[in-house]
């Protein structure tokens, strides 16, 4: 048995969603229910023991289950609050649980690679609690110590089970995740819309996510930070461009792309790495504009797209500046050129960005040096 499976998964389920004035845990998002959502969820990190804890229409979450391998743990009491089913859950735990997940059904979007990542983290540095951490804020949900089953079953509930966790807070362990899904949740309509917006574009970071990737998670130097910023800027504005001439280029893909392109830049082919990052994170339209910001293989006919946009901006982006690429190259050559295995592969990357170049003039109708310009990305200024 691996150590994930030894872990335990508490989804609650059991609140009347008052202020929703809708039953949550049913409702259809992105063509499954939140409940199935999480469910599904954990079986993907494999944690296998999990069980669903019920309260108000029982029977509805049954059906919503239908065949999913969960446990099914009916709280009586739940017109006591969360707290109570919370106990209902950690009272039918296995005594030798080694960990477990609190998990509210109405918080869905949940990746797994943040799961991966608290499990990882605990396991390294055994804590009463883990969380999951956006920014400065905790979300959810926390894993949990086993050995914690019997306080939690022992307290009264005053303030709930945050209330009870706040008192380890000085051995607990704070995660940082680029995942904004830990903090929503569907309380109310408006949030239930802000997680349908979310949903559909959960192929990428979003903008939030990509700085909290650079700055929290991977704790890159601000001048790195900078630089990726701008080459955003400038992919997203030239992509707008040939958009604006005709073309299909998904914008947010490209700018979400570039914001993180350096990702690994401390890491030996750091652009391969950086791939495998968000390959692993559950983005592979990103990982595949990342894995070729330094080196692209271009042919003869090949179609303009979003990855060669992505190595283009690279290449007009020197440190923080919008610079040509007569410039950036020239002092590449300059610096690097007495190796002639180096001067092979700069030479290379010069054509490859000037063939893209030309394809987004041809396109456009205007020189690169004019739309960023227009855009108010003038070569040589510094954001």
């Amino acid at each position: 048995m691996t150590r994930h499976r030894q872990r335990s998964a508490i989804i609650l389920a059991a609140g009347y969603a008052r202020r929703m004035r809708r039953f949550k845990p049913v409702l259809t998002l992105g063509g499954r229910t939140m409940l199935e959502r999480v469910v599904s969820l954990y079986r993907r990190v494999d944690v296998t023991d999990i069980r669903v804890v019920t309260g108000f229409r029982p029977e509805t979450i049954r059906s919503a289950l239908d065949a999913l391998p969960v446990a099914v743990v009916h709280n009586p009491s739940h017109d006591e609050g969360m707290f109570s089913s919370v106990q209902a859950g950690i009272d039918s735990l296995p005594s030798d649980v080694s960990s477990f997940f609190v998990h509210p059904a109405d918080i869905p979007l949940v990746r797994p690679h943040t799961l991966t990542v608290l499990m990882d983290a605990f396991d390294r540095r055994p804590s009463p609690v883990a969380y999951p951490v956006f920014g400065d804020r905790r979300g959810h949900p926390p894993l949990i110590d086993g050995a914690m089953k019997d306080t939690i079953l022992s307290h009264g509930g005053d303030g709930g089970l945050s209330a009870l966790l706040r008192r380890f807070d000085a051995a607990a362990l704070d995660v940082q995740v680029a995942d904004e899904g830990v903090l929503l949740d569907a309380d109310t309509p408006e949030d239930f819309r802000r997680l349908e917006t979310r949903q559909a574009t959960c192929g990428r970071l979003t903008e939030d996510e990509c700085r909290m990737l650079m700055e929290k998670v991977c704790r890159l130097p601000a001048p790195l930070i900078r630089h990726c910023q701008r080459v955003a800027d400038v992919a997203a504005a030239l992509a707008r461009a040939v958009n604006d001439s005709g073309g299909t280029l998904d914008v947010c893909l490209v700018q979400s792309a570039a914001r993180v392109h350096d990702v690994a830049r401390g890491e030996k082919n750091h652009a391969a790495a950086g791939a495998r990052l968000l390959n692993e994170m559950g983005f592979p339209a990103m990982a595949a504009l990342v894995a070729t910001h330094m080196q692209i293989d271009l042919t003869e006919n090949s179609s303009l797209d979003e990855a060669q946009i992505v190595h283009l901006a690279d290449k007009l982006v020197a440190g923080a500046t919008v610079v040509s690429l007569k410039r950036r190259f020239d002092a590449k050559i300059e610096k690097y050129g007495h190796d002639p295995a180096v001067a092979v592969k700069i030479l290379q990357r010069r054509r490859a960005a000037l063939s893209i170049q030309n394809k987004v003039e041809q396109m456009s109708g205007r020189t690169v040096g004019q739309l960023l310009t227009t855009a108010g990305l003038t070569h040589g200024r510094q954001p």
